[in-house]
């Protein structure tokens, strides 16, 4: 078996030599904001059923706590595949990987996002399950914000954000560009108009990558720990927001599922809200 992958961009390329022996989906706020969606999906290889098929210049690397130090492309700001300290490999399928093993479980349910809701019948836990052996990574608590303001950050705390006004439309969107982005099962995000959306600290540390032969679609990523960010749309007026990088509660929820033609093959819907294989026109 041999399942190959590569960042949004291309410039980084791998692949793994066997079955993954685990998969979970991981709510904590760092996996959130990493990949700026629900939950990060991850697979766990042992190092000598990983090869990197490209060279390794672009990768970036951004220590997010006691028991990881993640990385990402430079370039387009994809989360690529990294080795912890037990000495595995964990990779983030995404839109990387088309077809594979599907999730064991949910790992960090209790710290899931406001406004996403956990459903189907995999097991959830609270923390890591006692098998692996890893320690909890603690969350601190946010101060109150402001009121009619909804904050947003990244992962080291570089670039700050807020939003000030409703969103007009929150989606999970399934499409092969946003899942190779996102290195996610499914890309969440929130629009509102260009100026919703206001950048309080760390916009020169800011990155982004256009797919050349998109129209519209551009990555936005802190360029110190990848974090996905806002992207502001001036030719059309809107601004795109990751919910996974949002700080405090938007009181609102994805309203449907687009592109689920492109699913990936490793993730099933569970959830009651529409599904549409492309995105609707209305």
């Amino acid at each position: 078996m041999k399942n190959q992958a590569s960042c949004l961009c291309g410039s980084l390329q791998w692949e793994i030599t066997a079955e993954p022996f685990n998969a979970f989906n991981c709510h904590c706020k760092l996996c959130r904001k990493a990949h700026g969606s629900a939950f990060a999906t991850y697979w766990f290889v042992k190092p000598e059923q990983f090869n990197w098929l490209s060279g390794t210049d672009t990768i970036v690397r951004y220590r997010s706590s006691h028991l990881l130090t993640r990385s990402f492309c430079g370039v387009c700001g994809s989360v690529v595949p990294y080795p912890s300290e037990q000495g595995n490999h964990w990779l983030a399928p995404g839109g990387c990987h088309e077809d594979g093993k599907k999730s064991d479980c949910h790992v960090f349910a209790a710290h899931s996002a406001p406004w996403y809701d956990i459903t189907g019948d995999l097991p959830q836990h609270d923390d890591y399950p006692e098998f692996t052996g890893m320690q909890r990574v603690e969350e601190k608590p946010l101060e109150p914000g402001s009121e009619g303001i909804v904050r947003g950050s990244c992962m080291c705390g570089a670039v700050k954000f807020h939003i000030s006004e409703p969103f007009k439309l929150v989606q999970n969107c399934h499409c092969h560009r946003c899942r190779k982005a996102r290195s996610a099962a499914h890309a969440t995000n929130g629009f509102t108009s260009i100026d919703g959306v206001k950048f309080v600290q760390g916009e020169d540390n800011l990155g982004n990558y256009k797919v050349p032969d998109a129209k519209y679609f551009m990555q936005v990523f802190c360029k110190t720990c990848g974090s996905k960010m806002p992207r502001l749309d001036p030719g059309r007026g809107i601004a795109v927001i990751p919910f996974g990088a949002l700080d405090d509660d938007p009181h609102v929820k994805p309203a449907r599922h687009i592109y689920v033609g492109d699913m990936a093959k490793w993730y099933e819907i569970t959830d009651d809200l529409p599904v549409f294989r492309e995105e609707p026109t209305s």
